[in-house]
């Protein structure tokens, strides 16, 4: 029987007793595999290069000066990885000013992201400035 005409298996199921100690269960039961965040790490690692790249490249944006890449990070749902950046040394407004030029600059930066990793799809970027290092966490 070839591969597309098998039928899929069921989920398996985990025969937890309800008379065990919690600790133990969740230590033997575990099912959140511990390299899931070590590719997830990796594409941000990857992301945050290839923005900030892109962004040293292309920046002819006056909100932009003096503004770089950080970090980024997974955000909500594992699709969107948020990128975070160190606006200009200013106020609010200022701050402002650089993520709405993020935000339209958003369809090149996924574009310079699609090169420069390989993965089947493109995550979505969402974007944080932030005045200085210690707002990031």
């Amino acid at each position: 029987m070839s591969q597309r005409r098998r039928r899929p298996r069921p989920p398996r199921t985990l025969d937890v007793r309800a008379d065990g100690d919690e600790a133990a269960r969740r230590f033997f039961f575990d099912l959140e595999s511990p390299r899931r965040s070590h590719r997830g790490e990796a594409l941000a690692r990857q992301v945050q290069e290839a923005v900030s790249l892109a962004l040293a490249a292309s920046t002819q944006d006056p909100r932009l000066d003096g503004a770089f890449v950080v970090g980024a990070e997974a955000g909500a749902g594992g699709g969107v990885l948020v990128v975070v950046a160190l606006g200009p040394a200013a106020d609010g407004p200022a701050l402002e000013d650089a993520r709405a030029a993020l935000l339209e600059m958003k369809p090149f930066l996924r574009s310079e992201v699609a090169h420069e990793i390989h993965r089947k799809r493109v995550p979505d970027l969402s974007f944080r400035v932030v005045a200085d290092l210690g707002e990031e966490g």
